[in-house]
């Protein structure tokens, strides 16, 4: 059960790229949709579902009904912690 709700909550909305790339960019900045959707590639419907997955995860919020979407504590601590393995990562390839 352990392993389900670590991979729902935590790995299945970053292991997607088009949900890391609106996750990298909000690291920066609040975004509009029309944002995130010049960002990323993505239109209406398939921009909303990883909008959406991403709420539902709280790793970003929108704030208010329709204003600009930003980073919640959750998804600024997941996003430092894989910036983090991939440092260790890149640094155990020069040892």
């Amino acid at each position: 059960e352990f392993r389900r709700v670590l991979f729902r909550s935590l790995l299945e909305p970053v292991a997607n790229i088009q949900r890391f790339q609106i996750l990298k960019a909000l690291l920066i900045q609040t975004r509009t949709f029309s944002d995130i959707s010049q960002l990323t590639g993505l239109r209406g419907g398939n921009l909303l579902f990883h909008i959406k997955k991403l709420v539902d995860t709280g790793m970003i919020l929108q704030r208010h009904e329709r204003g600009d979407y930003i980073i919640t504590d959750k998804g600024f601590k997941t996003m430092t912690a894989i910036s983090e393995l991939h440092k260790l990562m890149n640094f155990d390839k020069t040892l």
